[in-house]
């Protein structure tokens, strides 16, 4: 009779255990569930305004140029106190054998004060503006493109 209630003392002390556990792992999955806020830099909508700088560009889908013989993407990048980082990317078609210089590149009223010339063995290239005065997705690029030699 002492060891059967020694057993059941036993036995009485895991369940408790056991309760302690469950508690603590419903804890955690109720804490894993809980909904946090947005992270740095994150945005919560399309039209919503960062309040913090972002490590990240935030790159446009790809568009084909004109002739097809290159493509070009736009992205954005937020620095913090107002101040934007925004690019322009270029990248030649493979089968392409031409060099194309691409000047007089600006973004909305401000110039960008180099050419590129892509070709191949040199397929890419990016171009930043940094600019304290226009937000996200505002101004338009504007670029010529040629054949050289």
């Amino acid at each position: 009779m002492l060891m059967q209630c020694g057993m059941l003392v036993r036995l009485a002390e895991r369940i408790r255990s056991l309760c302690r556990i469950d508690y603590f792992a419903l804890f955690l999955s109720v804490l894993s569930t809980m909904p946090t806020g947005p992270s740095v830099g994150q945005d919560k909508s399309p039209r919503q305004t960062f309040n913090y700088p972002d490590r990240t560009i935030t790159w446009q889908p790809w568009h084909e140029s004109p002739q097809g013989e290159y493509r070009f993407r736009t992205g954005d990048r937020y620095l913090g106190h107002r101040a934007w980082e925004h690019y322009l990317g270029f990248e030649e078609r493979r089968p392409s054998a031409k060099a194309i210089k691409l000047s007089l590149i600006r973004l909305a009223n401000q110039d960008v004060r180099e050419d590129v010339v892509i070709r191949p063995g040199l397929r890419y290239a990016i171009l930043k503006v940094t600019n304290g005065t226009m937000t996200i997705h505002k101004g338009v690029w504007r670029w010529t493109a040629k054949e050289v030699d």
